[in-house]
């Protein structure tokens, strides 16, 4: 559905609103950006990131996507809602990705060490160094 443009000529504040609605859209497509390569950057498994919100507003996209295509059949509307699920989509699963990576990353260094390592050392691992602090335990 497009808006009238009588409509809009009529109403000058429908005119602003739907303007409004383009530049705070089009403005948020692009703070994706910045984002999604932060998150591709990060070497700390994204915990940063919270993973509930940005899947919440991942589904809250596709809710509105289904509700632009079932109700209000506006395609400008789903196009900027597309593109909006898609922003959320790429910074929660490449989060995600880079969370499971991470851990298996740690898992992996940790089991890499020989066993009387393993005992005195707290590991620490990311994509570039593995580090071990050496801590005292209690004698067995």
């Amino acid at each position: 559905m497009i808006p009238d443009p009588h409509a809009l000529a009529s109403a000058p504040w429908l005119a602003a609103i739907a303007w409004a609605y383009l530049v705070t859209n089009v403005g948020r497509i692009v703070t994706y950006v910045p984002q999604i390569v932060a998150v591709w950057r990060c070497t700390d498994g994204a915990r940063a990131i919270s993973l509930f919100t940005w899947g919440s507003w991942m589904v809250a996209n596709a809710t509105a996507l289904a509700y632009g295509a079932l109700v209000l059949k506006d395609l400008f509307f789903l196009a900027i809602t597309g593109i909006n699920m898609f922003g959320c989509s790429a910074v929660t699963l490449i989060a995600a990705w880079r969370r499971i990576a991470f851990r298996r990353a740690q898992r992996g260094a940790a089991q890499a060490l020989p066993p009387a390592t393993q005992r005195g050392c707290l590991v620490r691992a990311n994509e570039q160094e593995l580090t071990c602090t050496s801590i005292a335990l209690p004698p067995r």
